[in-house]
Parts: structure tokens; sequence; C-alpha cells
């Protein structure tokens, strides 16, 4: 189902793929250890600088249908580049702001890279088969674990020496790196690999189709029909592709609220600016020993159980988090972030594996841009409600506790898809009579 890679370049894209989520994800965790800092600058509530930081990743659901059409379009490598100039200028910008409207704007221009995250996941499904990809889908998003690992202390450590403004205009030269990762990404033609002739024609008969049909509707048609096209909207169709969006949503949510708050909450409790920035530190740690073990746990067990496993561990390490921050202590909580880096990475890849194995080659990179999108609206849900919760009672606690429902809601519909796949395969491997 995919190409082939044995001339390198498709693993020049899986590294660039790798810097990108370094720095992506790096960077909301960045503005997470900038969280009291800033809300003591501009003298506001911590739901406000929360949900502004939220913002960046949850801007996606602007960006990433956006990202989608245009790669589409026009090319994946040049809508990576120009968006992640745009992101790179709203740190920039960011550092000069004199208000927290404008601050909420130069965080909304910092968002457009998570769109360009969007498209090289989506675009590094197309350049390997089902056994590569999950090495590869291991290394690229590897890369998330680095930067949790890195970006806390460095942040910490700039904010130290110059300030969150210093801090802020140089995460943005250091984000310019995407520019250079996504001209590594080299379009599919120029790849060894080659597009199924089934899908390709398909397509072509779609853009006749589409081409006969303007000619006979009008322009509310015309447009209704290349939005469709151009955003594969046919995938809303499709169960998996469903279950994904909610696990993606469920993700998100968890995802966000851990990164913004998990400083913030350690530091509410009396842990040093340090400390609490390497307990982020440990989840990074564990993160990669997630990502380094999945394609060897994944020969033994199957998608389905990693995915089941990975909900329930994660959900009761989010449970540890307030029961040890209730009795200060810091080697719980710091089990609880190494025990959440490792459970989180492996639902994730084994939720992609799902998708690399359900869905059409040529509507991949849509799909992976729509899972961001909803990814994004739960990001925003938990920027804004978990601070909101400590503003109204002084603790993160319940934050912490609806963090770990959403892991398991995450899954809920997990069994419906499952039940339809092996419906699915019974009827076709079912032996049919012959007639006599």
């Amino acid at each position: 189902m995919s190409g082939d890679t044995t001339d390198g370049s498709a693993w020049m894209v899986c590294l660039g793929t790798f810097i990108i989520m370094v720095l992506e994800t790096g960077m909301v965790k960045s503005l997470g250890v900038l969280l009291p800092v800033l809300q003591q600058q501009f003298t506001t509530k911590t739901w406000m600088i929360g949900l502004m930081i939220s913002l960046v990743p949850g801007i996606g659901v602007v960006t990433c249908p956006l990202a989608g059409a245009l790669s589409k379009r026009f090319s994946a490598r040049w809508t990576v580049i120009i968006f992640c100039i745009i992101s790179s200028a709203g740190l920039i910008v960011g550092s000069l702001v004199s208000s927290v409207h404008m601050l909420s704007i130069s965080f909304l221009f910092t968002g457009f890279g998570i769109g360009a995250e969007a498209i090289v996941v989506g675009e590094l499904a197309r350049y390997f088969n089902d056994n590569e990809f999950r090495k590869a889908s291991a290394f690229a998003r590897a890369g998330i674990a680095i930067g949790i690992i890195i970006m806390p202390l460095l942040t910490q450590f700039l904010n130290d020496v110059y300030g969150w403004r210093g801090t802020m205009l140089i995460l943005g030269a250091i984000n310019l790196h995407c520019v250079i990762s996504g001209a590594l990404l080299r379009p599919v033609s120029c790849n060894l690999q080659d597009v199924p002739k089934i899908q390709h024609h398909t397509s072509l008969q779609n853009t006749t189709k589409c081409g006969s049909e303007q000619q006979k509707t009008g322009l509310c048609s015309m447009i209704s029909i290349n939005i469709w096209y151009y955003l594969d909207l046919e995938l809303f169709c499709d169960v998996i592709f469903l279950t994904r969006m909610v696990y993606s949503f469920g993700s998100g949510y968890l995802l966000t609220g851990w990164l913004i708050y998990l400083v913030p909450s350690a530091m509410d409790v009396g842990i040093s600016s340090y400390k609490a920035a390497f307990l982020a530190t440990l989840g990074g740690i564990g993160h990669l020993c997630g990502f380094i073990a999945f394609p060897v746990i994944n020969n033994v067990l199957s998608n389905s159980v990693i995915l089941y496993s990975a909900s329930a561990s994660n959900c009761l390490f989010l449970l540890l988090h307030p029961l040890s921050s209730a009795r200060h202590s810091y080697v719980g909580m710091g089990i609880s972030s190494a025990g959440l880096g490792v459970g989180r990475p492996l639902g994730l890849l084994a939720g992609y594996q799902i998708v690399k194995e359900n869905i059409e080659q040529s509507r991949m990179t849509n799909a992976f841009m729509w899972f961001v999108v909803a990814h994004s609206l739960g990001t925003i849900l938990s920027g804004f409600l978990s601070g909101w919760i400590y503003d109204k009672t002084g603790s993160y606690t319940i934050s912490f506790v609806i963090l770990s429902a959403a892991a398991l809601l995450s899954v809920s519909l997990q069994p419906f898809a499952d039940y339809k796949q092996l419906t699915k395969e019974a009827t076709h491997y079912s032996p049919v009579p012959l007639k006599e």
C-alpha cells in the first residue's frame, strides 16, 4: 500500500517530521512553564492565561482544514513552510506586546504551526507501508518526548536569564527550524512511491465529474463540490474514522491540561520552579520510552488491546498526581508523570496504526488533519475549563480528575469500531457454498 523507501528520501521526511514534533509540542509546554510569569505580568486570572495558551494548539480547528485543502491544491512542502514562518512570527511578535489582548492574537498566529504538524503526520503515512510506518511513526512522534524533555528546562533557564520577553523571542528563532524541516517534504511523486492506480483513476473520475457538474450547476453547488473533494468530507461516513475523532478529542483535552497545568500545580503545593519543570522532563522521558517500546509491543499485542490498556493506565496515573500533591509527595508526582508519559504514546501510535490500516492512502493527509481538528477542540476546552476550576476552587484536584476521565471517555466508541471490523472480516472471509 506504500512505496519503496530504499532511496532514503522517505526517512528524511521522517527526520523533518521528528524536528517539527520536537519544536511544536515543546512550544506548547514552554508556554505552560511561562503561565505563572504571564499571569503576574498582565495581572489576570489563571483561566484566561490557560485559555490563551490553549489557543496555540486550539487554533488548529481553523488552520488544519485550511492546511489540508492548501496541501491538496498546491503542495504539502510550501504549505508547511509558510505555516511555520507564520508560527515563528507569532512568537517573536508576542515578545513585544504590551497587553493581554495583543498577546492572545500573537498566540493565534503561533498556532499555525499545529496545521503544519497535521500535514507532516499525514504525509509521513504516504511514504511507508504498514510495517515501516510502525517504526517511522514511532521515531517521528518520539519528537514529542524530546520536546517535553528539553523545552521546559530550557524555557525556565531562558526566563531566569532573559525574562519572558527574551524567552519568547529566542523560542521564535528556534521555531524557525521547522521551516527547514518542511523543505524536506519532497512530493510523493519525486519519491519512489506510486499512488495505487485504482485510487488515481478514481480521483481523475471524480475530478472530471466535478468539472462536468460545475458546468451544469450554479456557483453554490460548485463550491460545495470542491469543499467536499478538497476536505474529504466523506471520511465522516466511516465508523473507524469517527472513533479516532472521539479519541483525538479526549487526547487533546488530556494532553493540553497536563502540558499547561502540570508545572503550575506542582508549584502551587510548594515545589520549586526547577523541580516542577523536571516533572515535565520525567514525562518526556516516559514518552520516549513509550515510543521506542511500541514497535516491540505491537508484535505481541493487537492495536486495540494496546489502546485499551494505555487508556486505563493513563487514567490511573493522572489520578495519582492530585493524590501525591495532597501529600506533598514529589516522588508520587514524578511516578505519575513518567507513567503517563509511557502510556499516552502507546495509545497514540496504536490509534494511528488502526487508521493507516483502514483508511485510503489518498485521504490519509486530510484524515490526520481532521484528527488534529478534534484534538484542538479538546485543547481549547481543557485550557479554559482546567484553569476556571482552579480559579473557583483554589485547587487543581478536580481538574486532574476530569483529565483522568477524559482518558477513558476517549476510547468509549472503540468497541463499536472493533465490532464493525470483526463483522466486516467475517463477512469477507466466510466460505460461500458451491452450487452442485
